[in-house]
């Protein structure tokens, strides 16, 4: 099957103090690419990726976990310390856009000279006043507004897992891609982890808007919390037009509580509430609570380990996951014309 980005030719140029958050987000964005047919051509400094060493490792080799999924489908080549000469090397053949850190004087003007589409991906929004603090995944998360997300208001907040700082500025870098390549002759696009993680947060902004304060850490009086039940843990999450469905699951009368007939009231009372909830789904499976919220209609949704995922039945059914080189890796969650994209392995440069 013909890839839809088959025949472009796209750069991913990190320097070599390019901080990690960023690294991240511009790999995301070209191993999309990448994966949907574009020759995307990895440009390492000297001493390789910093992402070739960061957890978690593979048992079996020590290779980077992180690494073998963000670089699938690309050719990896090491810049020498003169990068200038390099890169004018490379794009005196032909390259149709490039992905660079905001402030590699080199590579904007390399690109410019040459028209090349090209997404710059920064920490902070153009606005910010400076001086910026050090640009970390956790200073995006706190400016982003998601440690004030999640926990306890009386503890230190919480860092989320993952990178979540990271990705949803790769996937905006993705975008911005494909709009340039499409636009073609229009100024470099510029994408921030903090702008993009505020846009993935637009709650906080409308909570801010209707409430005249952003939501924050409410813990165990969060309307809607994790709880656990008989072999793990679920989430009891519903809309808010869907108490009424809730109790009649659940079938206890003290959920027919005429204090309970408003959400503020609701809100205000939310740990007699979780009383009442916490002990019935402690009795009760995963799959059991899923299985009766569905067939109400409440999105329910049951907590999952990543071994979990690999045997769902959805995801085996859909051909989410697949083997890459002895890894199991999931592929990107688009169908064209009916037939999925799995990565394959980086190619090295030879010598590496």
């Amino acid at each position: 099957m013909t890839r839809p980005l088959l025949g472009i030719t796209i750069l991913e140029i990190d320097g070599p103090h390019t901080p990690l958050c960023i690294r991240l987000a511009t790999s995301l964005a070209a191993k999309i690419a990448a994966d949907l047919g574009a020759r995307v051509l990895k440009l390492e400094p000297p001493g390789g990726d910093m992402v070739r060493t960061t957890p978690p490792l593979l048992p079996a080799d020590g290779r980077s976990a992180l690494f073998q999924f963000l670089n699938t489908s690309k050719r990896s080549i090491t810049l020498p310390t003169d990068r200038r000469a390099a890169l004018d090397a490379l794009l005196a053949g032909r390259i149709d856009a490039a992905l660079y850190e905001e402030g590699d004087v080199v590579a904007a003007a390399l690109l410019a000279e040459r028209n090349v589409a090209r997404v710059e991906i920064a920490g902070w929004p153009e606005s910010m006043p400076q001086p910026h603090p050090p640009l970390s995944g956790f200073t995006v998360l706190a400016l982003g507004g998601l440690l004030d997300m999640v926990g306890e208001a009386h503890r230190e907040p919480l860092r989320l897992g993952g990178h979540q700082g990271s990705y949803p500025a790769g996937l905006a870098a993705f975008t911005a891609l494909m709009a340039q390549l499409a636009a073609k002759n229009v100024p470099p696009a510029r994408v921030s982890l903090v702008e993009a993680l505020l846009w993935v947060n637009w709650k906080a902004a409308a909570g801010a808007h209707a409430d005249g304060k952003a939501p924050t850490r409410d813990g165990t009086r969060s309307e809607f919390q994790v709880v656990p039940c008989a072999d793990g843990h679920i989430a009891l999450v519903y809309g808010v037009t869907q108490f009424d469905a809730v109790a009649a699951l659940i079938a206890d009368p003290r959920l027919n509580d005429p204090r309970f007939a408003t959400r503020p009231e609701r809100r205000r009372l939310i740990t007699e509430i979780y009383d009442v909830l916490k002990p019935w789904c402690a009795t009760r499976t995963r799959a059991e609570i899923y299985k009766a919220a569905q067939a109400r209609g409440i999105p329910f949704g049951a907590i999952v380990t990543p071994f979990e995922l690999i045997s769902d039945p959805q995801m085996v059914d859909r051909g989410f996951i697949v083997d890459m080189d002895g890894l199991k890796m999931p592929r990107l969650p688009v169908l064209w014309n009916g037939t999925g994209f799995a990565p394959s392995p980086l190619i090295e440069e030879a010598g590496r």
